[in-house]
Order: structure tokens, then sequence, then C-alpha cells
């Protein structure tokens, strides 16, 4: 594993081992290949059936909204930055949540969650917070159900990614961004 700068000091994606790309990198490239995402919103147009899904449960529809999350994600990532750079808000604090679950109670290593722009977002990207305003991707992906265990693709990774990103945190005593930020 490999942790590599995306907009630091505040944002920072995991690299796996085997992996040609950065988590973070990997993910927006894999959210505006349209023929990707078309294909599979159709594999699991049952999903788009849900009531939450409702309004968009064609699956180009949702492709659409999809490529249009990843764009305007992308960009506020940039903004995010840019005032969190001058200590304005939103920041990067105010748009990460704690991801719930069995990591409620955790404090160390959290972990956390964010969000596209659609209501309902499709868009998921999941981090550690090691500091204030400083984030570790680990993951992400299209969530169509309302728990990542339920949600296709994510519950086969997800979980088990951001475990192992924070057990090699923790057996490399990487504690906060501080320890690999000057590396």
């Amino acid at each position: 594993m490999e942790i590599i700068a995306i907009f630091p000091p505040y944002i920072y994606s995991i690299k796996y081992d085997g992996q040609d790309e950065n988590e973070f990198d990997r993910l927006f490239a894999e959210w505006n290949d349209v023929e990707n995402v078309t294909e599979f919103l159709e594999e699991n147009r049952n999903n788009l059936k849900t009531d939450v899904w409702k309004k968009i449960s064609e699956p180009e529809k949702a492709a659409r909204q999809v490529l249009d999350e990843a764009e305007a994600l992308e960009m506020f990532f940039e903004d995010l930055a840019n005032h969190s750079e001058v200590g304005e808000k939103p920041d990067f604090d105010s748009h990460f949540h704690y991801l719930e679950g069995k990591y409620k109670y955790e404090l160390e290593y959290a972990p956390m969650k964010s969000y596209g722009n659609g209501r309902p977002s499709f868009l998921r990207l999941y981090a550690i917070k090691m500091k204030e305003n400083t984030y570790l991707i680990t993951g992400g992906g299209i969530k169509l159900a309302d728990t990542i265990q339920n949600s296709p693709r994510l519950k086969d990774h997800i979980l088990q990614d951001i475990d192992n990103v924070r057990n090699w945190l923790k057996a490399n005593g990487i504690m906060d961004s501080d320890d690999f930020e000057n590396n």
C-alpha cells in the first residue's frame, strides 16, 4: 500500500498493491466512463426500482446523474481544498460524515463517507479521518441500496478495505497525516 497526495495537506488516497491508480483517481475515471457506468446500472436495474430511485429508475437516466455527480464532486473537492487553505467553510470537515454501523464509536482512524451532490446521491467516497480537515481515501463506488452490505460491488470490498487500511496504518505507526505528509 502507498499513500498518494491528491489535494495536500487535506486529501490523500490509498494506492493498493497491484493497482495502477490510487483510489481517488481510479474512482473518478470509473465514474466518468459512460459505458462502464451504464453497464453497471443495467446489470443492477432492479436496485433502481426502489422508492429511493423511482425518479431516475432507467439505467440511462441514472448513468447521466452519476456522470454529472462525478464532475460536480471533483470540482467541489477543489473548492473544498481552496476553502480549507484559507479557513473558510464549507471545508472537508463539513463535507465528510462519520460512517455509522460497526464504526459508530471509533475515534482513532475514524471511517468517514462523502456523498455526491445528487439528491439522492449515487456516489460515495470512503475515507479515514487522519486529523482536522485531512482524509485518506480508501475506496468508493456507486451506492444503490440502503446499506453498504446491500449494495452491489460495495458489499464485496468497502468495509474490508477500510479495515485493511486502518490495520496497515496502525502496523506502520502512522497516527495522523503528519507521519506521511513530508515523505
